[in-house]
């Protein structure tokens, strides 16, 4: 009798972890960039002050060609940041807590813009990615016709699809972006990576290895026509490039 209950013990131990183990695991990490949506009276200087860094950096990692003509809605993503300054010009004194601490990344205010290199044409060797979801480019990435600037593609899909990683890499950043929501950012070889956002589920993290083709998260956002989709960035030595002339 006591060997039964002993017998029926384990197989009810057993079937706890295979269920607890079962699907997979939801991640949320402590976000390390942030983006930030421009303002009215906002300008690229005023912005890279309050986040300590450089007016150079944001605008190679922004892709913007002139920092002077930054319009009202344009997105930028600020690395290293650990949280979005809703007011910039109430906040320019001093810097986000969790940015670069050397002052000397930040630009005086006498600096002139250097802009960035002519971009350079996509070697056939950085055509390593897939499709991160089957469906329709609803949006461009560029100049939209609102004057605003795109460092992405929209993707729409239906609820619940599949986000996959366009290719092998590392995860290095998973967590909640304000106005953005669920977001994955995966480093690749080749100083390349890639971004995910308005995702409706993450299920990696941090520090850990993806291959081309794993799901990283499911589509479930959904935009002011109730169309659920994805934005999907990539980055060529952390400067934003179009995806279409990386996806096959």
């Amino acid at each position: 009798m006591k060997k039964s209950k002993l017998s029926l013990l384990l197989i009810l131990l057993l079937l706890n972890l295979t269920f607890s183990c079962a699907g997979p695991q939801i991640y949320r990490e402590k976000a390390t960039g942030v983006y930030h949506r421009v303002k009215s009276g906002e300008t690229a200087y005023s912005i890279a002050r309050v986040y300590n860094i450089s007016l150079n950096e944001l605008a190679e990692i922004n892709n913007l060609k002139d920092p002077a003509l930054l319009r009202e809605g344009t997105v930028l993503f600020i690395p290293n940041a650990t949280e979005v300054i809703e007011d910039v010009m109430a906040r320019r004194g001093g810097v986000v807590s969790g940015t670069k601490k050397d002052k000397k990344s930040a630009a005086p205010k006498s600096a002139p813009y250097v802009p960035p290199q002519r971009k350079a044409d996509i070697r056939q060797e950085h055509k390593i990615f897939i499709w991160p979801v089957k469906g329709e480019v609803k949006a461009h990435f560029g100049k939209q016709p609102d004057n605003t600037y795109h460092n992405w593609i929209k993707i729409a899909a239906p609820e619940g699809s599949q986000v996959r990683a366009a290719a092998s890499g590392t995860v290095i950043f998973s967590s909640n972006i304000k106005d953005y929501g669920e977001t994955v950012i995966i480093r690749h070889e080749k100083e390349l990576t890639t971004v995910y956002t308005n995702l409706s589920t993450r299920y990696v993290k941090a520090d850990q290895g993806i291959k081309q083709g794993d799901m990283i998260a499911l589509v479930g956002e959904k935009d002011e026509n109730e169309t659920t989709y994805i934005n999907f960035e990539i980055r060529l030595k952390g400067k934003a490039a179009n995806p279409l002339l990386f996806l096959p």
